[in-house]
């Protein structure tokens, strides 16, 4: 009988595993050719000359020079934990090394635990997940939901709001970036937003009685067969500019929902996980309890995920045969979702967004004290709005020079997002990373962004 033959050892290095594409070193320029042959025009970048980022440690980012910018913006209000927190890491890895996906059709632990901390961490009555992979995709999923227990068509939606880009959630929204004709389907119906520094009834809070959110009881009277499915809402509109109506709003709103048999549904896809401040949710601060809750963006701190959360009552009908999710549920986005509520609840993230969020704001306000380009600043926690006016009186929106102040700031290492109608409004949503010396640093640079813009006005 032979011996077994002996098997020298072999070390294969981890850098050897990855795929050699991934691995080199491109430089800017050879990825803009890259992206430009091959990639449909819908994918577009930030600034005149794109950055090409290629690290990231906390809230900051490091692009294939080597320079290290502060990220205000989270990617898109996404980061939530920052960049390459450890735990996050190390759950990511831990997971892939033992299953990356199997479908919900079969039990997996990441599901089960995730589904468990929801209902942990949600507002009181709220209990039933459903686990997708977009914010669009859980905006559809409870509207549909909806619509099959109330047998009831009629959606009521903000001027203004943001809920997607599937086809429902694109004809819920109204923030402005409609680039081809597409009418409202029948059903879908829009009410006025608490957008209290551009008011659509030409008042001022508090003495308004608060107008905007009393006319959704003419929206339902006049426009519907005096019933409704659900009204939803975000607590605080992002792409729209980061507009914070006032709590009452939300009450009242609330109150003819109810009045005509609908559910409350509070779009948490930006607001979500602790980014307000002090609560996990943004409808927590208004004294409204949800009858849903949809989620995404910092729910999963970079990796897709998304979902809601519901009354079980509401749930109870809506089953496998209604809806299904190829990679909803997967146990590597899941698992990536435990560490970030881990993460939020160890690190004390929801006293730490209230605390540097009110610093931020606090010196964002200053700087609207000593720059007449800063119409007004809103917002709470790490979700701050700074809108720029051409004219304080007249109000007149600062477009181009919105974009002079983000070429300015990109030249200094800092990246904050657009929003607003217009495009005219600094959106402020860092990682709860974030560091009181970086938020030093990042408003000395928007003011001299705001001294270099202004020259011009």
């Amino acid at each position: 009988m032979r011996s077994p033959a002996k098997l020298s050892m072999v070390i294969v290095m981890k850098d050897e595993l990855i795929p050699k594409d991934l691995a080199k070193k491109y430089t800017q320029k050879e990825i803009l050719e890259i992206e430009k042959k091959y990639l449909a025009p819908a994918v577009g970048h930030y600034y005149e000359h794109p950055v090409l980022f290629v690290e990231g440690k906390g809230a900051l980012l490091k692009d294939s020079t080597g320079k290290e910018y502060i990220d205000l913006f989270a990617g898109i209000c996404t980061t939530i934990t920052g960049y390459n927190h450890p735990k996050y890491v190390a759950t990511i890895q831990w997971q892939a090394e033992r299953l990356v996906y199997t479908s919900s059709l079969y039990s997996t632990i990441p599901y089960a635990v995730l589904v468990k901390q929801l209902a942990e961490i949600a507002p009181r009555g709220l209990s039933h997940s459903f686990i997708v992979n977009s914010g669009s995709e859980a905006n559809e999923a409870a509207l549909a939901m909806v619509r099959k227990y109330t047998e009831n068509p009629y959606i009521i939606a903000c001027q203004r709001g943001y809920h997607g880009r599937t086809t429902l959630a694109r004809e819920l929204s109204s923030a402005g970036w409609r680039t081809f004709p597409e009418a409202h389907p029948p059903g879908v119906r829009f009410t006025p937003y608490g957008y209290c520094y551009r008011c659509p009834f030409g008042k001022e809070h508090p003495g308004c009685d608060l107008e905007c959110a009393h006319y959704l009881r003419e929206v339902i009277r006049t426009q519907t067969n005096k019933a409704i499915a659900a009204f939803i809402a975000e607590p605080i509109q992002g792409v729209g500019g980061i507009i914070q109506p006032p709590a009452e709003y939300f009450k009242i709103v609330h109150e003819i929902v109810k009045e005509y048999g609908g559910f409350y549904i509070s779009d948490e896809v930006q607001t979500g996980f602790g980014r307000t401040g002090k609560k996990w949710w943004g409808i927590q601060h208004t004294g409204v309890e949800p009858d849903i809750i949809t989620m995404a963006k910092g729910f999963g701190g970079g990796i897709p995920i998304a979902g809601f959360i519901s009354r079980p009552e509401i749930a109870v009908n809506y089953t496998v045969t209604d809806s299904f999710a190829t990679f909803g549920g997967n146990p590597l986005s899941c698992a990536a979702a435990v560490a970030v509520i881990e993460i939020i609840r160890d690190e004390n993230y929801l006293e730490k967004a209230a605390k540097l969020g009110g610093i931020l704001k606090k010196k964002m306000e200053e700087l609207k004290e000593d720059h007449k380009i800063v119409g007004d600043v809103r917002g709470q926690g790490m979700m701050l709005g700074v809108e720029l006016v051409r004219d304080q009186k007249t109000k007149e929106p600062a477009i181009q020079e919105m974009l002079m102040i983000m070429e300015t700031c990109r030249e200094k290492g800092l990246l904050i997002g657009k929003g607003g109608l217009d495009g005219n409004v600094i959106r402020l949503q860092p990682p709860l990373e974030l560091t009181e010396m970086q938020i030093d640093e990042a408003c000395t640079i928007l003011d001299d962004a705001f001294k270099k813009t202004e020259k011009g006005l």
